[in-house]
């Protein structure tokens, strides 16, 4: 940063430091005007130390973990293969600011997929889970639940029908409310949408744009969370931060650039893939806060519904504000309880309706990790929440 604009300039060799330094600060001579705010220089180190660490653990270990998976999912008629992938990081940052600031952070990172594809009557069904986070080998352990869930996903299926079509009132599992809430929500939410008007939430802060059921949060700090960070890509400290409180919209999420031009306070959600990439303004863990109905509780009133299960993907417009998500499984709901299994279930809405309709709340919890993709930039993010009820348009994939 050179007064007040910036130059980004990046290169695998510490001997090009300087030369790359100089190339940044020519780049900022020229560029736009931005009024950043003086900060503090930090100085700080700070890890992830793995309760298992995977870099001292053998390769045939490893991949014992992968045998327990596969073993698990075999024991079941029906199973036609499997597909069990793992994978383990260590990712040592260091951080340098021309204000001072001198970060070390060391994060380990691990996942496990399981993706289990079952056979009947000539139709083949797949069901996947998937598990991992920032720590160590501790964090797979279960590998044989993951299996399991995966392959019991999958022969339902088998048995499952066509889903009906219309508005129903749905209940959606924590995988797929996570789902929805990073990308419905969360992308509108970044605030490099919003200055380049590609946000359906522009000019919407402090309005109620949400029942008040709803509180999300986007959490830099969730334990052995998928998106745990201590700093971001430009220093600012990782942070829990109400996005909506109560329904009311509270705050975008911001880069040091993005916090500047929109005169609001920095959130810590500038994430870069890696020091050849510049930093931009990303999610870190978003959920949704849990309340305190059951799954029973969230069923019990619905005379006809459908309760939704996972995710295998969707389509997001966050500047029009709507979605389409593919269900891996859903049931019917009929006269308060949980019935039929269907299959190659669509879900689609309005993310604001979405919101507004949400009347119940569950008190469980659940994450989900992945790697989040913009700009053609990766970076791993979690998220999730309990199960929710609200109303939805559901028909066939």
């Amino acid at each position: 940063m050179l007064g007040n604009t910036w130059g980004f300039a990046s290169s695998n060799s510490l001997e090009d430091a300087l030369p790359m330094a100089e190339r940044a600060a020519r780049a900022a001579r020229h560029g736009t005007r931005i009024p950043f705010r003086d900060e503090e220089p930090v100085e700080d180190k700070v890890m992830i130390r793995a309760g298992i660490d995977p870099q001292g653990v053998e390769v045939a270990e490893k991949k014992e973990l992968l045998y327990r998976g596969e073993e698990e999912a075999r024991k079941h008629k029906g199973v036609a293969s499997t597909s069990i992938v793992y994978l383990d990081s260590a990712t040592e940052y260091r951080y340098m600011s021309s204000e001072g600031s001198r970060i070390e952070s060391a994060y380990p990172r691990v996942a496990l997929y399981a993706t289990v594809f079952a056979k009947g009557d000539g139709k083949l069904q797949m069901g996947s889970e998937r598990m991992g986070g920032t720590g160590g080998l501790e964090l797979l352990q279960r590998v044989e639940d993951g299996a399991r869930g995966a392959t019991e996903r999958a022969l339902r299926l088998l048995e499952a029908k066509s889903p009906p079509s219309g508005a129903f009132r749905v209940v959606l599992d924590p995988n797929l409310t996570g789902v929805f809430i990073h990308e419905a929500l969360g992308h509108a939410v970044e605030a490099d949408h919003v200055i380049q008007g590609e946000s359906i939430l522009t000019g919407r802060l402090g309005r109620k744009i949400a029942s008040e059921e709803v509180t999300i949060y986007d959490d830099a700090t969730l334990p052995a969370s998928f998106g745990f960070y201590f700093y971001d890509s430009e220093g600012t400290r990782g942070m829990k931060k109400a996005v909506i409180d109560r329904g009311v919209l509270r705050t975008y999420l911001h880069s040091r650039e993005t916090a500047s031009v929109l005169g609001q306070e920095r959130t810590g959600n500038a994430r870069a893939q890696g020091c050849n990439y510049q930093p931009i303004v990303r999610m870190s863990n978003t959920y949704l806060e849990p309340r305190d109905h059951s799954l029973e509780e969230l069923v019990e009133d619905i005379k006809d519904g459908v309760y939704l299960i996972g995710s295998r993907g969707g389509e997001v417009d966050p500047g029009r504000g709507v979605f389409q998500f593919s269900a891996e499984e859903g049931f019917l709901i009929e006269k308060g309880r949980i019935t039929q299994s269907v299959k190659d279930v669509a879900l689609s809405g309005e993310t604001l309706r979405i919101l507004e309709e949400i009347d119940a709340v569950g008190k469980d919890f659940g994450t989900h990790i992945g790697f989040c993709g913009k700009a053609a930039q990766q970076v791993p993010v979690g998220d999730g929440g309990p199960h929710i009820r609200t109303v939805a348009t559901v028909g066939g994939a």
